[in-house]
């Protein structure tokens, strides 16, 4: 029975969160959290203390004896985003590992807003019927905020800046104590970073103005507090009854906070960082209603695990397909060649699997590093595979990490004229295991953009056959393809030295209707 459970143990600036769940029904069993303060070291660009990574440590240890006492074999540990970005990062992850013998997986900022969100969306699905069309899911840690629209349902977009309560609080100090007006100056600081990161954001999909509800994320502490303020445990808050809350809220007392409202000391200082914020937010993007959800990055962790394990159908791979739909668009990427680029690349990738033995995960790194293969064009023709690679690798594309974004980025840099093979200087910094997945999954996009060279269109479709040691790829064509045939020669080199197998092209002709 132990075999269908799995825990996933999340750490962050703030503490630690344990959850064990039956993979099969996704019910939880145990949910353990631990309150441990790193971001003021973090994000003072100091060096977590020796003495806050034991307790972590110490933390751990005690979550691993509770998934022995529920005889839990299958859990994994993740770090956030934010204590990645600690100067010691690395060797918080060495000592933990030596402490507990797990290894940790630092997430990306738009993971962590790929897995916050999946409850949440899992509800909408439910509700037919829903008030506002667009409801926006506004995630908060310590240090970052995601920002996620679905319009009837359905998603439209994800952005993420590295701005939250924490920073916020540091800042505010600071500006007490050299400015007069500082709540108006942190404000003005806050739309300067909104403002900024959505005006140059290319995934940014806020620009209607019809009103929108918001739904917080991760800030359950802020919901304790307005229930108290509000003397009711509604699941929601008008936008009015909001600003009003600021307001009263500004200038009030430590020991108000505590004693009335019963904010944890803990939690003090973030309160008014945490409320401008979202104030904020409101404004940019038009709500006029917030909700509040329990829903957490941990809830999604289990969840792509019961997909990954054939449990849960709740697969959520499209958001990462729309996003790169969304950053090619931004791009002016040619939307035919790039369609038909794509299809052919993932009809090669299944009819070839018995020679590259990848799963699921690897397909979609190449369905994206073919939707974007092109957006180099945008800076210059020139080598724009290089610049394919640029935008990429600086871009943010929900749901993958930044190791796998950085594969997507290397598979579009050689998806032109030069080889992994050619070009040891750039390759000599990635893992033998993801120099082959690249190497692969290159050699297939090649093949696949051979075929549509001249932007033409005329292969519409394939067929591939195995018959070693050749690759036969058969095109439904009755046009004149010497040109293909050329490009397909040069290019099909490449994948003979990644496959050990030869891509040969056969023409095929169309019979008229």
């Amino acid at each position: 029975m132990a075999a269908k459970y799995f825990g996933v143990i999340m750490v962050n600036v703030s503490g630690l969160e344990l959850l064990i769940v039956n993979l099969k029904n996704l019910k939880p069993l145990e949910r353990v959290q631990k309150d441990i303060n790193l971001g003021d070291d973090v994000y003072q660009d100091k060096p977590v203390k020796y003495e806050s990574v034991d307790r972590v440590s110490e933390a751990l240890t005690g979550f691993i004896q509770i998934l022995s006492d529920y005889g839990v074999t299958d859990y994994k540990l993740f770090g956030s985003e934010a204590l990645s970005q600690a100067f010691n990062a690395d060797f918080i992850a060495d000592q933990l590992f030596l402490h507990t013998g797990l290894t940790i997986r630092w997430l990306s900022m738009s993971e962590e807003a790929f897995y916050r969100n999946q409850d949440i969306q899992i509800d909408m699905r439910k509700k037919k019927k829903m008030k506002h069309e667009t409801v926006f899911l506004v995630g908060i840690t310590s240090g970052n905020t995601s920002v996620t629209q679905f319009d009837d349902g359905k998603f439209i977009s994800s952005t993420n800046f590295a701005l939250g309560p924490i920073k916020i609080a540091e800042d505010l100090q600071s500006l007490r104590e050299t400015a007069p007006n500082s709540i108006g100056l942190l404000n003005d600081y806050i739309d300067s970073k909104l403002n900024d990161f959505y005006s140059d954001n290319p995934a940014s999909g806020i620009d209607k103005k019809q009103p929108s509800k918001i739904i917080l994320l991760g800030t359950l502490p802020l919901k304790r507090l307005v229930d108290n303020y509000e003397k009711d445990s509604e699941n929601s808050l008008s936008i009015d009854a909001f600003n009003r809350l600021v307001d009263d809220l500004v200038d009030v007392s430590d020991q108000y906070l505590i004693e009335r409202l019963q904010a944890d000391e803990e939690y003090v200082p973030l309160v008014l960082p945490e409320l401008l914020l979202i104030r904020r937010v409101i404004r940019l993007t038009h709500a006029d209603e917030i909700g509040f959800s329990d829903s957490g990055i941990v809830d999604g962790l289990v969840n792509s695990e019961a997909v990954a394990h054939g449990y849960s159908k709740r697969d959520f791979t499209q958001q990462t397909i729309i996003m790169a739909n969304n950053l090619a668009d931004h791009y002016n990427v040619e939307p035919v060649h790039q369609r038909l680029v794509t299809r052919f690349a993932l009809h090669l990738f299944d009819q070839l699997k018995p020679l590259h033995q990848l799963g699921n995960r690897e397909r979609l790194l190449l369905q994206v590093a073919s939707i974007l293969h092109d957006v180099g064009n945008y800076i210059g023709i020139h080598e724009h595979y290089l610049h394919s690679e640029y935008i990429i690798s600086h871009s943010d594309i929900t749901g993958l990490s930044d190791t796998e974004r950085r594969l997507v980025a290397a598979v579009a840099r050689y998806h032109s004229s030069t080889t992994p093979s050619e070009d040891l200087s750039h390759f000599q910094h990635i893992s033998a295991t993801n120099r082959r997945l690249i190497a692969k999954l290159a050699a297939i996009l090649r093949l696949a953009d051979a075929l549509d060279d001249d932007r033409q269109q005329k292969i519409k479709r394939i067929s591939v056959s195995i018959k070693e040691p050749n690759i036969i790829i058969s095109v439904f064509s009755n046009a004149n393809l010497a040109y293909e045939n050329w490009i397909f020669n040069s290019k099909s080199q490449f994948f003979q030295e990644a496959f050990g197998y030869r891509a040969m092209l056969k023409q095929r002709s169309v019979k008229e209707k």
